[in-house]
């Protein structure tokens, strides 16, 4: 009797992910990385950097890591798969909504718009050009504004410091007291 309730009172550990389920991720974690590297190489060229010559290499270790992908799950990634993978926006699981944070969006929406219209660029879609152009204005304007609160906010505590120096009356110096022996001696 004692036996069986030492046995219930520990602790267990289950795993409810199948085997499936592991064999997924793994498969989702290997064509990681040679997507980042082939991203990142094609935005690196298209700013007039990057290594050109590696694109058709990187390119294949995509298409084999996509090919492992299938055989070990026997469906091709989701789209929103390649999509989470290749987001540059910082996880915001937890967003504190404070200045910081907001400078960071406002600089992503930035990047955003300026990854829109080159991409755009490229294909000759000037409609969408423009809302990349539109898109990165934003951002720089979110970026004013919180400069220009921020400077404000500074100015404002500046102004209360200075008014608060400026009503509290000067400290009065203390008389120093003569002792004795200056009195009678003129030198000290």
């Amino acid at each position: 009797m004692a036996d069986e309730e030492d046995r219930k009172s520990h602790l267990r550990l289950a795993v409810e992910n199948s085997q499936t389920d592991i064999d997924k991720e793994w498969a989702k974690r290997e064509i990681e990385w040679p997507l980042w590297e082939l991203a990142a190489n094609i935005i690196r060229v298209v700013r007039g950097a990057g290594k050109s010559y590696e694109l058709g290499k990187q390119c294949v270790a995509v298409i084999e890591a996509f090919e492992r992908y299938h055989d070990k799950v026997g469906h091709w990634p989701a789209s929103w798969e390649v999509d989470q993978i290749l987001s540059f926006r910082r996880d915001d699981s937890n967003p504190t909504y404070d200045e910081a944070w907001e400078r960071e969006d406002a600089r992503e929406t930035i990047v955003s718009g300026a990854l829109q219209v080159v991409a755009s660029r490229l294909v000759g879609q000037n409609m969408q050009e423009r809302r990349g152009r539109s898109e990165m204005m934003d951002g720089v304007n979110a970026l004013e504004r919180i400069r220009e609160e921020a400077r404000k906010r500074f100015a404002e505590a500046e102004r209360a410091r200075r008014q608060a120096n400026k009503s509290k009356p000067p400290a009065r110096k203390k008389a120093r007291k003569v002792s004795a022996r200056a009195k009678t001696d003129p030198k000290l």
